[in-house]
């Protein structure tokens, strides 16, 4: 195989992907993933000894990860994952190594991090740089798998889920639960199915009605296994929760809203009509409207003509209308970079108490974290008329909602990696059991001989 040397000269090529053979096309994406990997250590390592200054704090940024989502585009969860592995890496020079030389990916790091300690860290590597990725993330869950049954187990898992809508319309959802969690829900699960399943005579339903003597008694196995489709339980427990739980008027993402758009009477008739569709959400058909409309809020939404929300000076509370209209217009904490949606405050960006008035174009959505450092003279708001605010700095300086992607003057990156420095050494080829059999016994022997593997 032809291997092309990509040197800082030409580290980043502008010929034509199409001017380009298979042959060399692959060579450049493996030589390439180095050039990545590289620069991800550089990345890291610089990173955290930001972190470490705490460079990120001022203006009303609240972590470096939130600093990270700011400036480089990052989601959140993408951003702690690297701080989390940055801080992990600064224990761990053999691997760093390995990184910097592109001898290692980013997805192979991020995983043998979650596990890795001094002590660990060559068998790890060895394993690391002669296995897939795929093969990699095995290793770290079985590793995992091990520890937590291990007299001193790592902390307790905290429950999380994420949810997420796709361009088809549907929902997915993935929850991570803890052990006690897990069955709980499960238990829940369980008791939804039979709720919803239950039919008069059903043996296992209080009839009110006394047993004959010699009558069989009620099937009580019936309801003891959780269903292998949870799902139409789990809908079941979500409109029990929805129809018996009290909650304000104005609760966004407590009630099912459907936007239903009707045009003003003033309004050009030709103008676009959109499908209703569910709150920040997708479309629905007319079909889903009907039936939602037996069971949920439906919110009739027109122009802004048709519903009052400029009140001035005649009341500093918004009404509800505005209350619905402000948080759908922004969604979130209107800080650069923040985005929380959860204990958002409206707020004034005039005073009330210096003239300023409730409506759309002085009200913005803010957290509260965000709202109480504004008041403390962290950062500025300005608005301009027509619904649009800036923030600024202490000094007037703007806080670009994104800034650009490039550094600031005429610095860029310049590193000497092996085109195939991320290929593994032995071809990807490992058996897990042997592999962690292997690890354990390294492990127990450094252990009981008390013994520590020397630094390169």
């Amino acid at each position: 195989m032809t291997v092309t040397v990509l040197h800082p000269t030409n580290l980043f090529d502008d010929q034509p992907a199409k001017a380009l053979s298979d042959d060399d096309l692959g060579n450049r994406l493996v030589g390439y993933a180095g050039q990545l990997a590289a620069l991800t250590a550089r990345f890291l390592e610089l990173l955290a000894e930001f972190d470490t200054r705490n460079a990120w704090s001022g203006v009303g940024i609240l972590s470096c990860a939130h600093w990270l989502t700011w400036r480089t585009g990052m989601t959140l969860r993408t951003a702690q994952d690297h701080v989390r592995v940055a801080h992990a890496l600064t224990a761990l020079p053999l691997i760093q190594k390995a990184f910097t030389k592109g001898e290692l990916t980013y997805s192979k790091v991020r995983a043998i991090t979650r596990v890795a300690t001094p002590e660990r860290e060559p068998e790890l590597l060895t394993i690391a740089t002669s296995a897939t990725a795929e093969q990699v993330e095995r290793v770290v869950r079985a590793i995992r798998q091990v520890e937590r049954h291990k007299p001193d187990p790592a902390p307790p898992i905290e429950s999380s889920g994420r949810w997420k809508w796709h361009d088809d319309g549907s929902l997915s959802v993935t929850l991570r639960l803890s052990t006690l969690d897990g069955a709980r829900f499960l238990a829940g699960a369980v008791r939804a199915e039979y709720e919803r399943t239950r039919t008069e005579g059903d043996p296992d339903v209080p009839q009110n009605v006394s047993p004959e003597p010699d009558s069989p008694k009620p099937h009580r196995d019936l309801w003891r296994h959780v269903p292998a489709n949870i799902a139409p339980a789990v809908l079941t427990m979500a409109d029990t929760v929805r129809t018996t739980i009290h909650m304000p008027h104005i609760a966004p993402g407590a009630e099912v809203i459907i936007h239903t758009h009707v045009a003003c009477e003033d309004s050009a008739e030709s103008a676009p009509v959109p499908d209703p569709h569910l709150d920040n959400g997708p479309a629905l058909t007319d079909a889903e409207v009907a039936e939602a409309e037996c069971c949920a809020t439906v919110s009739k939404t027109v122009d802004k003509g048709g519903i009052r929300l400029r009140w001035g000076r005649e009341r500093r509370t918004p009404n509800r209308r505005l209350v619905q209209y402000i948080t759908q217009r922004d969604r979130t904490c209107q800080h650069p970079g923040c985005g929380r949606t959860r204990h958002l405050h409206i707020h004034h960006v005039k005073p009330w108490s210096q003239d300023g008035e409730t409506d759309p174009d002085n009200l913005i959505l803010l957290c509260s974290t965000h709202h109480r450092a504004l008041h403390r003279g962290v950062f500025a708001i300005t608005a301009h008329g027509n619904e649009r605010f800036t923030f600024h700095d202490p000094h007037g300086a703007l806080l670009e909602p994104a800034p650009p992607l490039n550094a600031s003057n005429d610095w860029s990156p310049n590193r000497r990696v092996r085109p195939d420095a991320t290929v593994p050494v032995h071809g990807g080829k490992l058996s897990l059991h042997y592999a962690i059999e292997v690890l354990y016994r390294t492990w127990t022997y450094r252990e009981e001989h008390q013994t520590r593997p020397a630094a390169a």
